[in-house]
Protein backbone atom coordinates (compact mmCIF):
# COMPACT_ATOMS: atom_id res chain seq x y z
CA UNK A 1 0.00 0.00 0.00
CA UNK A 2 2.81 2.51 0.77
CA UNK A 3 4.29 1.89 -2.15
CA UNK A 4 1.08 2.58 -4.40
CA UNK A 5 0.56 5.37 -2.17
CA UNK A 6 4.05 6.62 -2.85
CA UNK A 7 3.75 6.12 -6.82
CA UNK A 8 0.50 8.05 -6.84
CA UNK A 9 2.25 11.13 -5.59
CA UNK A 10 5.17 10.89 -7.60
CA UNK A 11 3.12 10.29 -11.42
CA UNK A 12 1.09 14.05 -10.20
CA UNK A 13 3.83 15.74 -9.23
CA UNK A 14 5.73 18.58 -11.48
CA UNK A 15 7.60 21.34 -10.72
CA UNK A 16 8.57 21.86 -6.53
CA UNK A 17 5.65 19.34 -6.07
CA UNK A 18 2.52 20.77 -7.38
CA UNK A 19 -0.36 18.37 -9.07
CA UNK A 20 -0.38 18.10 -12.82
CA UNK A 21 -1.88 20.78 -13.93
CA UNK A 22 -3.66 18.45 -16.71
CA UNK A 23 -5.89 18.29 -13.40
CA UNK A 24 -6.81 21.57 -13.46
CA UNK A 25 -7.06 22.29 -16.98
CA UNK A 26 -11.20 22.83 -18.74
CA UNK A 27 -11.84 22.39 -22.27
CA UNK A 28 -11.74 25.61 -24.45
CA UNK A 29 -8.80 27.72 -21.45
CA UNK A 30 -6.02 26.77 -19.35
CA UNK A 31 -7.75 29.00 -16.63
CA UNK A 32 -9.68 28.27 -13.45
CA UNK A 33 -13.00 30.10 -11.94
CA UNK A 34 -12.86 29.48 -8.70
CA UNK A 35 -16.66 29.91 -6.97
CA UNK A 36 -16.85 29.67 -2.88
CA UNK A 37 -20.84 27.69 -2.70
CA UNK A 38 -21.73 29.16 0.98
CA UNK A 39 -23.71 26.44 2.66
CA UNK A 40 -26.19 28.76 4.27
CA UNK A 41 -27.09 30.86 1.54
CA UNK A 42 -28.03 27.53 -0.51
CA UNK A 43 -32.17 27.10 -1.42
CA UNK A 44 -33.99 24.02 -0.52
CA UNK A 45 -34.93 21.54 -3.19
CA UNK A 46 -37.49 18.27 -3.16
CA UNK A 47 -34.56 16.61 -5.81
CA UNK A 48 -30.97 16.76 -5.91
CA UNK A 49 -31.01 17.91 -9.15
CA UNK A 50 -33.06 21.09 -8.60
CA UNK A 51 -30.35 22.30 -5.62
CA UNK A 52 -28.22 25.28 -7.07
CA UNK A 53 -25.03 23.29 -6.38
CA UNK A 54 -26.07 20.48 -8.86
CA UNK A 55 -27.00 23.33 -11.31
CA UNK A 56 -23.74 25.04 -11.65
CA UNK A 57 -22.40 25.88 -14.81
CA UNK A 58 -19.47 24.39 -16.16
CA UNK A 59 -16.97 27.60 -16.48
CA UNK A 60 -17.11 27.71 -12.53
CA UNK A 61 -14.79 24.33 -12.42
CA UNK A 62 -13.98 24.63 -9.24
CA UNK A 63 -16.39 24.53 -6.50
CA UNK A 64 -15.51 25.11 -2.36
CA UNK A 65 -18.20 24.07 -0.13
CA UNK A 66 -17.79 26.61 2.96
CA UNK A 67 -17.45 25.37 4.97
CA UNK A 68 -16.62 22.84 7.59
CA UNK A 69 -15.37 23.39 11.09
CA UNK A 70 -11.85 21.68 11.02
CA UNK A 71 -12.81 20.19 14.39
CA UNK A 72 -15.95 18.79 13.84
CA UNK A 73 -16.46 14.87 14.76
CA UNK A 74 -18.36 13.03 11.41
CA UNK A 75 -18.84 9.55 12.05
CA UNK A 76 -20.04 8.42 8.35
CA UNK A 77 -23.58 8.91 8.31
CA UNK A 78 -23.69 11.95 5.65
CA UNK A 79 -24.58 14.43 9.01
CA UNK A 80 -23.62 17.41 7.51
CA UNK A 81 -25.43 19.40 10.20
CA UNK A 82 -22.58 18.13 12.48
CA UNK A 83 -20.15 19.51 10.75
CA UNK A 84 -21.41 23.33 10.77
CA UNK A 85 -22.17 22.44 7.14
CA UNK A 86 -25.65 24.14 7.15
CA UNK A 87 -26.94 23.23 3.60
CA UNK A 88 -31.03 23.00 3.79
CA UNK A 89 -31.05 20.02 2.66
CA UNK A 90 -29.55 16.22 3.75
CA UNK A 91 -26.25 15.06 3.89
CA UNK A 92 -27.38 12.01 0.80
CA UNK A 93 -29.33 14.79 -1.39
CA UNK A 94 -26.07 16.83 -1.07
CA UNK A 95 -23.92 13.81 -2.28
CA UNK A 96 -26.46 12.89 -5.10
CA UNK A 97 -26.62 16.85 -6.12
CA UNK A 98 -22.03 16.73 -6.23
CA UNK A 99 -22.43 13.39 -8.72
CA UNK A 100 -24.77 14.76 -10.52
CA UNK A 101 -22.47 18.06 -11.19
CA UNK A 102 -19.43 16.25 -11.37
CA UNK A 103 -21.71 14.17 -14.29
CA UNK A 104 -22.74 17.40 -16.25
CA UNK A 105 -19.53 19.11 -15.67
CA UNK A 106 -17.00 15.79 -15.86
CA UNK A 107 -13.98 18.65 -15.10
CA UNK A 108 -15.11 20.06 -12.24
CA UNK A 109 -13.32 19.47 -9.16
CA UNK A 110 -15.58 20.07 -5.68
CA UNK A 111 -13.96 20.75 -2.11
CA UNK A 112 -14.96 21.14 1.21
CA UNK A 113 -13.89 24.41 2.36
CA UNK A 114 -12.47 24.16 6.30
CA UNK A 115 -12.89 27.23 8.16
CA UNK A 116 -13.28 28.59 11.56
CA UNK A 117 -13.20 31.86 13.79
CA UNK A 118 -12.01 30.15 16.57
CA UNK A 119 -8.81 29.25 17.40
CA UNK A 120 -9.76 26.47 19.34
CA UNK A 121 -10.97 24.47 16.09
CA UNK A 122 -8.28 24.76 14.51
CA UNK A 123 -5.84 23.32 17.08
CA UNK A 124 -8.12 20.01 17.76
CA UNK A 125 -8.24 19.87 13.52
CA UNK A 126 -9.95 16.30 13.15
CA UNK A 127 -8.15 14.88 9.80
CA UNK A 128 -9.96 11.69 9.98
CA UNK A 129 -13.60 13.33 10.28
CA UNK A 130 -12.40 15.68 7.55
CA UNK A 131 -10.91 12.74 4.88
CA UNK A 132 -14.10 10.44 5.82
CA UNK A 133 -16.06 13.14 4.61
CA UNK A 134 -14.51 13.90 1.32
CA UNK A 135 -14.51 10.27 0.82
CA UNK A 136 -18.21 9.68 1.72
CA UNK A 137 -19.32 13.06 -0.27
CA UNK A 138 -16.80 11.82 -3.66
CA UNK A 139 -14.71 15.53 -2.89
CA UNK A 140 -11.65 16.17 -5.03
CA UNK A 141 -10.18 17.49 -1.99
CA UNK A 142 -10.02 20.46 0.66
CA UNK A 143 -9.54 23.88 0.35
CA UNK A 144 -8.41 25.97 3.97
CA UNK A 145 -9.32 29.05 5.15
CA UNK A 146 -7.01 29.46 7.77
CA UNK A 147 -7.82 33.44 9.55
CA UNK A 148 -6.50 33.32 13.23
CA UNK A 149 -7.81 36.15 14.92
CA UNK A 150 -4.22 36.95 16.59
CA UNK A 151 -1.43 35.98 14.29
CA UNK A 152 1.17 37.83 15.83
CA UNK A 153 3.19 38.78 12.66
CA UNK A 154 6.41 40.88 13.23
CA UNK A 155 8.36 42.12 10.33
CA UNK A 156 12.02 42.19 10.47
CA UNK A 157 15.37 42.99 8.53
CA UNK A 158 13.69 43.27 5.65
CA UNK A 159 11.56 39.79 6.31
CA UNK A 160 8.22 38.32 8.23
CA UNK A 161 7.61 35.98 11.02
CA UNK A 162 4.20 34.99 12.72
CA UNK A 163 3.43 33.58 15.79
CA UNK A 164 0.98 31.23 14.22
CA UNK A 165 4.02 29.73 11.63
CA UNK A 166 4.22 26.79 12.77
CA UNK A 167 0.59 26.13 13.46
CA UNK A 168 -0.22 27.08 10.21
CA UNK A 169 2.19 24.61 8.68
CA UNK A 170 1.47 21.95 10.61
CA UNK A 171 -2.34 21.76 9.42
CA UNK A 172 -0.69 21.53 6.32
CA UNK A 173 1.66 19.04 6.66
CA UNK A 174 -1.58 17.00 8.35
CA UNK A 175 -3.84 17.40 5.60
CA UNK A 176 -1.35 16.18 3.02
CA UNK A 177 -0.39 13.21 4.80
CA UNK A 178 -3.89 12.09 4.72
CA UNK A 179 -4.73 13.14 1.39
CA UNK A 180 -2.12 12.33 -0.41
CA UNK A 181 -2.17 12.45 -4.30
CA UNK A 182 -4.60 13.19 -6.41
CA UNK A 183 -6.95 14.49 -3.73
CA UNK A 184 -6.31 18.38 -3.67
CA UNK A 185 -5.49 20.46 -1.62
CA UNK A 186 -5.61 24.86 -1.98
CA UNK A 187 -5.41 27.84 0.57
CA UNK A 188 -7.39 30.69 0.81
CA UNK A 189 -4.99 33.28 1.32
CA UNK A 190 -4.86 36.66 3.43
CA UNK A 191 -4.70 39.48 1.26
CA UNK A 192 -1.56 40.94 2.32
CA UNK A 193 -0.46 37.43 3.78
CA UNK A 194 2.95 37.74 1.20
CA UNK A 195 3.64 41.08 2.24
CA UNK A 196 6.65 42.00 5.01
CA UNK A 197 9.51 40.36 2.50
CA UNK A 198 11.85 41.01 0.09
CA UNK A 199 10.56 43.24 -2.39
CA UNK A 200 7.20 43.70 -0.64
CA UNK A 201 8.35 44.29 2.83
CA UNK A 202 7.02 48.05 2.54
CA UNK A 203 4.23 47.08 0.60
CA UNK A 204 0.51 48.72 1.52
CA UNK A 205 -1.70 48.04 3.64
CA UNK A 206 0.29 46.78 6.32
CA UNK A 207 -1.94 45.38 9.07
CA UNK A 208 -2.02 42.30 11.53
CA UNK A 209 -1.68 39.71 9.09
CA UNK A 210 1.55 40.87 6.60
CA UNK A 211 2.74 37.78 6.28
CA UNK A 212 0.87 35.49 7.61
CA UNK A 213 1.34 33.06 4.60
CA UNK A 214 5.18 33.80 4.08
CA UNK A 215 6.22 30.67 5.89
CA UNK A 216 4.08 28.64 5.33
CA UNK A 217 4.56 29.08 1.38
CA UNK A 218 8.47 28.65 2.17
CA UNK A 219 8.24 25.25 4.15
CA UNK A 220 5.21 23.58 2.66
CA UNK A 221 4.34 25.39 -0.36
CA UNK A 222 5.50 21.92 -2.61
CA UNK A 223 2.05 20.13 -0.52
CA UNK A 224 -0.35 22.45 -2.38
CA UNK A 225 -2.09 22.57 -5.63
CA UNK A 226 -3.61 26.39 -6.07
CA UNK A 227 -3.13 29.67 -3.60
CA UNK A 228 -6.61 31.32 -3.92
CA UNK A 229 -5.42 34.90 -2.82
CA UNK A 230 -8.79 37.13 -0.77
CA UNK A 231 -7.93 39.70 -2.76
CA UNK A 232 -10.66 41.87 -0.75
CA UNK A 233 -11.62 43.24 2.29
CA UNK A 234 -7.99 45.14 2.50
CA UNK A 235 -9.19 48.94 1.25
CA UNK A 236 -8.83 50.96 -1.43
CA UNK A 237 -5.01 50.93 -1.12
CA UNK A 238 -4.45 47.90 -2.14
CA UNK A 239 -3.55 46.30 -5.18
CA UNK A 240 -4.51 42.74 -6.33
CA UNK A 241 -1.92 43.02 -9.03
CA UNK A 242 1.16 43.63 -6.67
CA UNK A 243 -0.65 40.60 -4.06
CA UNK A 244 -0.11 38.22 -6.83
CA UNK A 245 3.13 39.11 -7.61
CA UNK A 246 4.42 39.07 -3.90
CA UNK A 247 2.86 35.82 -3.67
CA UNK A 248 4.02 34.20 -7.04
CA UNK A 249 7.88 35.40 -5.31
CA UNK A 250 7.18 32.48 -2.78
CA UNK A 251 4.84 30.28 -4.66
CA UNK A 252 5.50 28.58 -8.14
CA UNK A 253 2.60 27.03 -8.64
CA UNK A 254 -1.01 27.62 -9.43
CA UNK A 255 -2.40 30.93 -8.24
CA UNK A 256 -5.98 32.35 -8.54
CA UNK A 257 -6.69 36.10 -8.02
CA UNK A 258 -10.20 36.88 -5.84
CA UNK A 259 -12.62 39.10 -6.22
CA UNK A 260 -15.82 39.35 -3.81
CA UNK A 261 -19.21 40.59 -4.65
CA UNK A 262 -19.89 43.94 -3.26
CA UNK A 263 -19.80 45.31 -0.80
CA UNK A 264 -17.10 44.13 0.65
CA UNK A 265 -16.95 43.58 4.79
CA UNK A 266 -14.57 46.00 5.27
CA UNK A 267 -12.38 49.21 3.40
CA UNK A 268 -14.97 50.15 1.56
CA UNK A 269 -13.52 48.88 -1.52
CA UNK A 270 -16.11 48.17 -4.72
CA UNK A 271 -15.14 45.40 -7.58
CA UNK A 272 -16.77 47.00 -11.00
CA UNK A 273 -16.90 45.01 -14.26
CA UNK A 274 -14.14 47.23 -14.99
CA UNK A 275 -11.81 46.22 -12.65
CA UNK A 276 -12.89 42.24 -12.89
CA UNK A 277 -12.03 42.74 -16.64
CA UNK A 278 -9.02 44.15 -15.84
CA UNK A 279 -7.62 41.56 -13.37
CA UNK A 280 -8.83 38.96 -15.89
CA UNK A 281 -6.42 40.00 -19.08
CA UNK A 282 -3.70 40.64 -16.58
CA UNK A 283 -3.97 36.85 -15.93
CA UNK A 284 -4.34 35.79 -19.40
CA UNK A 285 -1.40 38.19 -19.78
CA UNK A 286 0.75 36.89 -16.99
CA UNK A 287 -0.48 33.53 -16.73
CA UNK A 288 -1.76 33.38 -13.48
CA UNK A 289 -4.40 30.47 -13.15
CA UNK A 290 -7.31 32.23 -13.01
CA UNK A 291 -9.68 34.32 -10.86
CA UNK A 292 -11.21 33.57 -7.87
CA UNK A 293 -15.59 34.70 -6.68
CA UNK A 294 -16.13 35.11 -2.61
CA UNK A 295 -19.43 33.82 -3.27
CA UNK A 296 -21.77 32.34 -5.60
CA UNK A 297 -24.46 33.23 -4.11
CA UNK A 298 -24.06 36.92 -2.71
CA UNK A 299 -25.58 39.97 -3.93
CA UNK A 300 -25.26 43.44 -3.91
CA UNK A 301 -26.83 46.06 -1.80
CA UNK A 302 -28.73 48.28 -4.57
CA UNK A 303 -29.24 47.70 -8.08
CA UNK A 304 -27.35 45.50 -10.12
CA UNK A 305 -25.03 47.73 -12.73
CA UNK A 306 -21.27 47.55 -13.92
CA UNK A 307 -20.43 49.35 -11.04
CA UNK A 308 -22.21 47.24 -8.69
CA UNK A 309 -22.23 43.57 -9.91
CA UNK A 310 -23.73 40.46 -8.47
CA UNK A 311 -22.58 37.52 -8.74
CA UNK A 312 -23.72 36.16 -12.18
CA UNK A 313 -22.44 39.32 -13.76
CA UNK A 314 -18.83 39.18 -12.27
CA UNK A 315 -18.97 35.03 -12.99
CA UNK A 316 -20.01 35.34 -17.09
CA UNK A 317 -17.78 38.52 -17.23
CA UNK A 318 -15.07 36.19 -16.23
CA UNK A 319 -16.18 33.43 -17.95
CA UNK A 320 -15.87 35.53 -21.37
CA UNK A 321 -12.76 36.98 -20.35
CA UNK A 322 -10.39 33.60 -19.25
CA UNK A 323 -11.45 32.22 -22.46
CA UNK A 324 -14.38 29.34 -20.85
CA UNK A 325 -17.19 28.20 -22.26
CA UNK A 326 -20.72 28.07 -22.01
CA UNK A 327 -20.81 31.71 -20.68
CA UNK A 328 -24.50 32.20 -21.26
CA UNK A 329 -25.49 29.78 -18.63
CA UNK A 330 -26.63 31.17 -14.80
CA UNK A 331 -25.15 30.47 -11.72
Amino acid sequence: MLKYLLGIVLSFTFVQGNINPEFLLSKGSNKLFVGYFVAADEKNARKPEDTGLAKLPSYVNIVNIAGMNPSSTYLGDLNLKSCGIDLPYSGKKAKQAIAILKQRNPETKVFISLGSPSEEAWVNLNETSIVRLVQDLGLDGVDIDYEPSVPGCVQHDGDVSCKTDAHYIEIIRRLRAVLPRPYLLTVAAWSIGAYGQGNFQDSLPKGNYTGLSVNMLRQVGEDLDVVHIMSYDAGNTYDPIEAYRAYSSLYKGKITIGVEVPPEAWGGHTYTMSQVNSLAEFVNKQGAAGLMMWSLQKEPSGPVTDDNPDCQLIAQGACLKLGLLNCNDPL
